[in-house]
């Protein structure tokens, strides 16, 4: 009897031993899948705020992208070329006789529209809403180019020198083709092509930064 008791002891004593085995590693189990799941959270976290930082990095960059706004400032504006036709009567005379003729002349003018990008003349400003330029509109950057296209004198006076006629008419085109980009700058498509010269710049130059994952819109203000 006694011999029996023990037994039953023992193998009461054994199956708790298994029980409480099987409980631990069960629990240790779960504390493995536990932390394998918190290490996972944490990296999409990581990821995550990586991935929000990306959006917003490029504000790190503006007061660099300003710099290389100035230094490329010449490369920046639009050309926009128009062309035109001038019709010119020319009276001469010489020796008490009287010489008319009309000169038809058709020339091209190439302008060059652009901003005053010296650091002190413009702002750029950002947040993840957008990016704001705020600067001061177009000006014609540099003497418009002028280039006679072709020529006609359909009635030629006695004292008329042709060539030097042209060349006269092309001096006095310089002064007009100037007054006529200080109208051209003001055109709204102008001003576009200005603003898309400028913008694809800064959108190119801030998308080639580190860590920079997108650029957000780019607003233009005018002072």
């Amino acid at each position: 009897m006694k011999n029996i008791i023990v037994s039953v002891v023992v193998a009461i004593v054994i199956a708790c031993a298994a029980t409480y085995g099987i409980v631990q590693y069960r629990a240790k189990q779960e504390q493995l899948d536990l932390l394998a799941r918190l290490h996972t959270v944490e990296e999409t976290l990581s990821q995550t705020k990586n991935d929000l930082l990306g959006y917003t990095k490029f504000t790190d960059y503006l007061a660099t992208t300003k710099s290389a706004i100035s230094e490329q400032m010449k490369f920046l504006a639009a050309q926009v070329t128009r062309e035109y036709v001038q019709i010119e009567h020319i009276q001469k005379s010489k020796v008490g006789l009287k010489s008319e003729a009309t000169i038809v002349l058709k020339y091209a003018v190439e302008y060059s529209i652009g901003y005053d990008l010296k650091p002190e003349n413009f702002v750029v400003t950002g947040d993840a809403s957008g990016i704001t330029v705020t600067l001061k509109k177009p000006e014609v950057v540099t003497s418009p180019a002028v280039k006679i296209l072709s020529h006609e004198i359909p009635s030629k006076g006695l004292f008329i020198d042709e060539q030097e006629v042209v060349i006269l008419l092309q001096q006095q085109l310089a002064g007009v083709a100037q007054n006529q980009g200080n109208n051209i700058k003001k055109e709204e498509a102008v001003i576009a092509l200005c603003e898309k010269k400028l913008g694809e710049f800064l959108r190119d130059f801030l998308a080639k930064q580190s860590n920079v994952r997108i650029v957000p819109t780019i607003k233009f203000v005018y002072q």
